[in-house]
């Protein structure tokens, strides 16, 4: 070992003021941490809205997208820890210049059309690849950055400062995440957002780049592995102390990482898949940092965990309020004890952080727990749970630890007002041990217990979980908590149910055209259950587009409208958009879109681009029939918007329910040309023309531009 690495890790006084004197100021260091923040969570909704048409708009491209940025984060902070651990500041540096140059070989990171999905393929597999591909290592020097930059900023202040560093990230990166849905999404293009997001990269790179240079100039100062002052062996911890430490560094963040999953995926399945559902959760997980990290008189252990008590039981009673009310005490329920739970768990990871020495082993700790957590939920569940089951497992375990904290806890004061005494006392748990068994299976069984109805089968994939249940006659094909078709038994199996009856706008549009051609080339984007088959006659033609391919296996073996319907049929399994595109000789008479009745819709499917698309594969004469039945959506505004930006007509046809016949009330769209004949005569021509100046009213979706904000109804 040479003399200089022979030295302690701590210089000598003179040198230290010396080296701090000569140093970039405090505030550079901040801001290239605040930059960097922001542009790593700025990333996240860019790049996922991006990839989220090319399949199928579903709530699983966002999680797998989480998972892809926590394995990378961890990856970066494991970077960073063995930079600071192997190598002296001048090499650091040097590698580091390295890497940023490399990652602006990257830019820009919107990915090019030559990679849209053919429809073959596995989604999350084919979804990581992209990710790696187009901001693989830009996004890994990033999340090297905030570890990496306090290790550094540790060789000119030694004290625990240094954390301050970490909560101010989280203020840059709760800014990237708010101003994305209000101030990014709606007035900024897709490729103007990442034209601008690869500008400011390059400004990062500037930024960081100028302190590893300051680190190529400094001396004096060994590596980690060099220094004899590690933590651990200087205070002489057992063992066992050590594990247990190391142990709660990555079990907390894995259980908070796991629930911003899990509540991220529950309410995108209940109301929509868009940005602002995505960012909220991952704000409040982010604020909880910001909190923890701060300083230690912000948690206060006792009122957090009596606000989760009192979220668990909003989560449970939402069920029976008023439905006006239900979303809105869902959504606080959920989002509370989200909030509650990371606040309990980076809280405590805070009261044990080690002194700078260690910071980036910490680090290192609490990125792998949220790797972990990531990898249960987006990997692990689906392939052990044939439905959601995760979600009142969760709900139940943070019910039994918001109770042991709310009792074990001495006082209603914050961490660092307990003046030398502890606490908790968690021993007084045992006289508690029925409560927190009742926590614990209460929101489990209700969870659990959801449906008294015969379940035939249950599928789950990264499109959701589809179920198949049987009551009372009636086999019910359900997405999620959708109906997403109906089929009645003994000799009405044949008879058109739940959105398609004889009534409703699509029935009421085939009926018509029927009775004018003797034969007709029939577009279906959604299959369901095959329910629209009915309606076939010999001479007709279906083609129907699903995305999913277990709603395909599951419409042949337990539905037999396919199986009893008149038609030819041809199932082209793929995304809607991406299967129309290569359909190009197609000449539809009468085009169905039927993928906007479940809480999650696919935006893409109604922009102008998509429009014209579907204007582009009408027959002359030919109808469009969008299926517009939502329960927190509303879409006939956008969907009259569209139509006149394309120069067809609509009209909004609704219709009742009838419960014998299983027949639901639905509401469709219908779109012809101004001066079709089907307006003038026959079913359709009772219903008036929409004045200018109401379309006008609606929202205008584009491929750049769409927010499903716009028609969220809440109440």
């Amino acid at each position: 070992m040479t003399d200089a690495a022979a030295q302690p890790a701590n210089p000598n006084r003179s040198d230290s003021h010396a080296e701090a004197a000569t140093s970039p100021p405090i505030a550079w260091f901040a801001l290239t941490i605040l930059l960097s923040a922001f542009l790593v969570f700025q990333v996240q909704p860019v790049i996922s809205k991006c990839v989220l048409p090319w399949f199928g708009g579903t709530p699983a491209v966002w999680t797998t997208c989480m998972l892809f940025f926590q394995i990378v984060l961890f990856a970066g902070y494991a970077y960073a820890h063995l930079l600071r651990c192997w190598f002296s500041p001048a090499v650091q540096g040097g590698i580091h210049l390295v890497m940023l140059a490399a990652a602006t070989l990257f830019l820009p990171i919107q990915p090019d059309e030559i990679w849209k999905p053919r429809g073959n393929e596995n989604p999350t597999i084919y979804l990581l690849m992209l990710l790696v591909t187009h901001v693989g290592l830009p996004y890994f020097v990033l999340s090297a950055t905030g570890p990496l930059v306090q290790s550094w900023f540790s060789y000119r202040d030694r004290t625990d400062r240094v954390y301050r560093l970490y909560a101010l990230s989280n203020v840059g990166s709760l800014s990237a995440l708010l101003s994305y849905p209000f101030l990014i999404e709606p007035f900024v293009s897709l490729t103007g957002q990442s034209a601008t997001w690869s500008m400011l990269f390059c400004g990062f790179v500037i930024a960081e780049g100028y302190l590893a240079i300051w680190l190529l100039r400094l001396s004096g100062i060994a590596s980690q592995a060099d220094a004899p002052e590690d933590l651990a062996s200087k205070n002489e911890s057992p063992q066992e102390n050590v594990c247990a430490q190391y142990a709660l560094w990555l079990g907390l963040p894995a259980f908070a990482s796991a629930g911003l999953l899990i509540v991220t995926n529950h309410v995108c399945q209940d109301i929509a898949v868009i940005p602002f559902l995505w960012v909220l959760p991952l704000s409040l997980y982010l604020l909880s940092f910001i909190i923890c990290f701060d300083s230690p008189r912000w948690y206060r252990p006792k009122w957090i965990a009596a606000a989760t008590l009192l979220c668990v039981m909003l989560t449970q009673i939402h069920c029976v309020l008023p439905s006006g009310a239900k979303l809105v005490t869902e959504a606080v329920g959920y989002f509370g004890l989200l909030l509650g739970i990371c606040l309990l768990c980076h809280g405590e990871a805070a009261r044990s952080k080690p002194s700078a020495e260690r910071l980036t082993t910490f680090y290192l700790c609490l990125s792998g727990g949220g790797a972990i957590g990531g990898v249960l939920v987006a990997v692990i569940c689906p392939l052990a749970f044939r439905n959601y089951l995760e979600l009142p497992l969760w709900l139940g375990v943070s019910a039994v630890v918001a109770f042991a904290f709310f009792v074990a806890c001495t006082h209603w004061g914050s961490a660092e007002s307990t003046a030398g005494h502890s606490l908790y006392r968690w021993a007084q748990l045992r006289r508690y041990r029925w409560g927190l068994a009742a926590a614990m299976l209460i929101p489990c069984l209700i969870g659990l217990t959801t449906t008294q109805d015969e379940l035939l089968t249950s599928r789950r994939n990264f499109f959701g979980v589809l179920k198949v249940t049987r009551d009372a006659g009636q086999t019910k094909l359900i997405h999620g908590r959708t109906v997403h078709g109906i089929q009645l038994s003994g000799d009405r199996r044949t008879s058109p149910t739940s959105y398609y009856g004889y009534e409703s706008g699509v029935g009421r549009t085939i009926a018509a055209m029927q009775d004018r051609n003797r034969e007709m080339r029939v577009g279906v984007v959604g299959l369901g259950c095959g329910v629209l088959a009915t309606y076939g006659r010999p001479d007709d033609h279906f083609d129907y587009v699903e995305i999913n391919q277990d709603v395909v296996d599951i419409a042949d073996s337990h539905f037999s409208f396919l199986k009893d319907g008149a038609a030819r049929q041809q199932i082209h399994v793929g995304d809607g958009r991406l299967v129309l595109e290569r359909l190009t000789d197609a000449k539809f008479d009468l085009l169905v879109l039927d993928a906007f009745s479940s809480d999650a819709i696919p935006a893409h499917l109604l922009t102008r681009e998509a429009m014209e698309l579907y204007r582009d594969r009408l027959a002359t004469d030919g109808v469009i029939a969008v299926h517009v039945s939502n329960n927190h959506l509303d879409l006939v505004p956008l969907v009259h918007r569209l139509a006149q930006s394309v120069n067809l007509d609509s009209r909004l046809v609704e219709s009742e329910r009838d419960a014998e016949a299983a027949v639901c009330r639905a509401r469709w769209m219908i779109l012809a040309a101004p001066q079709s004949l089907w307006w003038q005569t026959g079913p359709l021509a009772e219903y008036p023309p929409v004045a200018s100046q109401t379309r006008r009213r609606g929202p205008l979706w584009t491929d750049q531009h769409h927010n499903l904000a716009s028609v969220l109804r809440l109440w």
